[in-house]
């Protein structure tokens, strides 16, 4: 794997770590996502309500839902494209809302992508070259799927699965430089000077960086004693990395990791 990789532009260390804690409520942190203004949002796990976060200052800047009566599901990612908000489930349905001001409840569309009778979902990110949203796989429910890492694309202008779905990445490109044999993806996100995907795993404590076409580019495991549970990516303006561990019992956690100068 090439060292020339954005991923090997980060040093995960505990020194080269710099963390806040999660406002008190937001223990079950799901996903992260930034909008083109640099702000960060996170959503809750069981609930369809949507916060902006000021991390720096430890604080929730706004909250909003989705539905008169809140909508309920096991939420698993979070993204934003074309000025809309997208909720998916484990299932692989999403969810379409505006932007909504703090306490605001918000109209919200919900689209069946089918990619739940393939897969157990978890993460979702927006990738702008084909404007497609990425749902991506943590546990295959298809034997086709056992061996691989797959990422399924939804058109955002078509309303449906591309006909490239899935992007296959081949498990044991990553299981050769992890321990174990197992990869089990929890959040992804797309590098915003490099476009290739960041794909972090909370269980084998790991991050793997794939290009668009599935080929893995580096593998780095993550420090535990930093990390909890990471169920979060994103990248903050210009590229910082930024993690969210779930808090495990306690306040979850945001992690931010500077580029260097590679």
């Amino acid at each position: 794997m090439p060292e020339s990789s954005a991923l090997s532009r980060y040093r995960f260390t505990a020194e080269t770590a710099t963390q806040w804690r999660l406002p008190s409520g937001l223990r079950e942190i799901s996903g992260l996502a930034t909008t083109p203004d640099g702000r960060l949002f996170a959503h809750d796990d069981e609930k369809a309500v949507i916060y902006e976060i000021d991390y720096g200052s430890e604080r929730v800047v706004k909250a909003f839902a989705l539905g008169d009566v809140t909508q309920r599901d096991d939420f698993e990612g979070l993204a934003v494209a074309d000025n809309k908000f997208y909720l998916v489930s484990s299932y692989g349905r999403l969810y379409e809302a505006a932007e909504g001001a703090d306490g605001e409840r918000m109209l919200f569309n919900t689209y069946g992508t089918g990619v739940g009778r393939q897969c157990e979902v978890e993460g979702l990110a927006f990738e702008p070259v084909d404007r497609s949203l990425l749902l991506l796989c943590k546990t295959a429910r298809t034997k086709e799927l056992e061996d691989f890492v797959a990422i399924y694309k939804w058109s955002l202008d078509r309303r449906s699965l591309t006909a490239d779905s899935p992007l296959l990445i081949p498990l044991e490109a990553v299981t050769d430089h992890i321990k174990g044999k197992s990869f089990n993806p929890s959040g992804i996100e797309i590098h915003p000077l490099t476009h290739t995907y960041f794909v972090v795993a909370a269980k084998q404590e790991a991050i793997v960086e794939v290009t668009p076409a599935g080929a893995v580019r580096a593998v780095i495991e993550l420090p535990g004693k930093v990390h909890r549970q990471v169920e979060g990516i994103a990248f903050v303006p210009v590229a910082d990395l930024l993690l969210g561990d779930e808090g495990q019992g306690g306040r979850g956690r945001l992690t931010l990791y500077s580029q260097t100068g590679q």
